[in-house]
């Protein structure tokens, strides 16, 4: 399986936030979308980097500056992110995200990111392959494969 099966399943959608967004916006996103990340991009809409929760958990050690904090303080940068493409397949990326302990994995085609997978998505995926295969055996098993028909023409 690739991984642009699963964004077909998922779909593509991409949350993102601008770098001088305050950190407490980003983090109501979180909660009112379902979300552990998104994209993070300049004022040219360039992507310079992702913001996840795991980064959300660094504007804690300064309480007394939260509400200062913008997503550029504590943001993974560009150049330290994990990046695939949708033609990499489910193997490659849960091989990554498990050596790189990362939960989120940006996707991208020519130069745009086309999705995120996140572990989650990669697990469902799994277990839906597997789902699927277990019943065909059961139903081969039963004699419930289908037969092909003796046509003439």
């Amino acid at each position: 399986m690739l991984l642009k099966d699963i964004l077909k399943i998922k779909g593509g959608f991409v949350y993102t936030v601008n770098e001088n967004d305050q950190i407490c916006k980003v983090l109501d996103a979180f909660v009112d979308k379902k979300i552990g990340s998104c994209m993070v991009e300049d004022s040219n809409n360039d992507f310079i980097g992702i913001m996840t929760e795991k980064d959300a958990i660094k504007c804690f050690k300064d309480v007394q500056k939260f509400s200062d904090i913008v997503v550029k303080d504590i943001m993974t940068k560009y150049e330290d992110i994990i990046i695939a493409s949708e033609d990499d397949n489910i193997q490659y990326a849960m091989g990554i995200m498990t050596e790189k302990r990362i939960k989120h994995l940006p996707i991208m085609k020519d130069s745009k990111i086309i999705g995120v997978i996140s572990i989650g998505d990669i697990v469902k995926a799994q277990l839906e392959q597997s789902e699927h295969i277990a019943k065909t055996y059961l139903d081969h098993i039963k004699g419930k494969t289908p037969q092909p028909h003796n046509q003439e023409y």
